[in-house]
């Protein structure tokens, strides 16, 4: 673990570094970023969680059938696109390219009823990462600055791109665990932040943190108990009663207790047992919060 902080009741009760803090890949933490930008999206008007994907991409679909026709933002929000398997998984077991995801997105076999099958989906993020800068104009980075980076008070993130400008949205940005944990307090205040401003409207906000689609046959090596209690829109419930989580790989968890009014952010570099990290807030904090 390099850093952890609790807040409760709106401030940090405790913080501890164990080493200096600076900005840290968030991994798959990232992925909570994009769903927080297509929510102020939405209430913007650039688009709708109803929105059919192949008419925001109808130049890069070359070939359709009824299934990837009725695939909704919904959809790749919650990773039930109706793919058997992530479209990036060959690339990323190869480190690359990462050049053409849309264009392995849309090649990969559409099996199942869009909303009915959870796959955990690299490339359905970069495709909601892609949206914003297709629907918006700039990229899911710059559309975040001035409507939650700023107000939160973080500077400068650094977000990692592909060759196009697309930040790569599951992956890439860097934040540290303070600045982290202030957007874990903004979702536990369901998207207000010192009681002034509503930075992400409050009923996406209600979307986004409840189970959106079953996850109790996710099958990973490292999957808990509480990688089956189903996802939300690029959020994770626990099995701790009303809780969700912000999840990234080697142990980047941003816990969200709402019955104790208490938010635990873990930035960590833990290659074999990253669970173990989340596990703590269970078998550690939560009896004290």
């Amino acid at each position: 673990m390099l850093s952890v902080v609790v807040r409760k009741d709106g401030e940090v009760l405790a913080e501890h570094d164990f080493e200096a803090p600076k900005p840290t890949l968030m991994w798959s933490v990232s992925k909570t970023f994009t769903s927080m930008a297509i929510g102020i999206a939405q209430s913007e008007g650039f688009l709708s969680l109803n929105d059919k994907i192949v008419d925001h991409f109808a130049g890069e679909v070359t070939e359709t059938n009824d299934r990837l026709k009725k695939m909704t933002v919904h959809d790749l929000l919650c990773m039930g696109t109706g793919h058997a398997k992530c479209p990036m998984e060959k690339v990323i077991r190869d480190h690359g390219p990462f050049d053409h995801i849309s264009k392995l997105f849309f090649e990969e076999p559409v099996v199942y009823e869009p909303g009915t099958h959870f796959v955990y989906n690299n490339a359905a993020t970069y495709m909601l990462s892609k949206l914003i800068s297709v629907t918006t104009g700039v990229s899911v980075n710059e559309y975040l600055r001035p409507r939650l980076y700023q107000p939160l008070g973080i500077t400068q993130p650094y977000w990692e791109a592909d060759v196009h400008g697309i930040s790569f949205g599951c992956n890439g940005l860097y934040l540290t665990a303070r600045e982290l944990s202030k957007v874990g307090q903004l979702l536990l205040n369901k998207g207000s932040w010192n009681g002034q401003q509503q930075l992400i409207p409050a009923e996406y906000i209600a979307k986004a943190t409840r189970s959106q689609i079953d996850t109790s046959d996710f099958q990973e090596f490292f999957a808990t108990v509480d990688h089956k209690q189903g996802y939300g829109y690029q959020l994770w419930r626990n099995a701790y009663p009303n809780s969700y989580r912000m999840d990234g790989m080697f142990g980047q968890y941003v816990v969200m207790l709402p019955d104790k009014n208490a938010v635990v952010t873990y930035v960590s570099n833990e290659p074999t047992n990253m669970t173990g990290i989340l596990e703590l807030t269970w078998k550690t904090l939560v009896d004290h919060l």
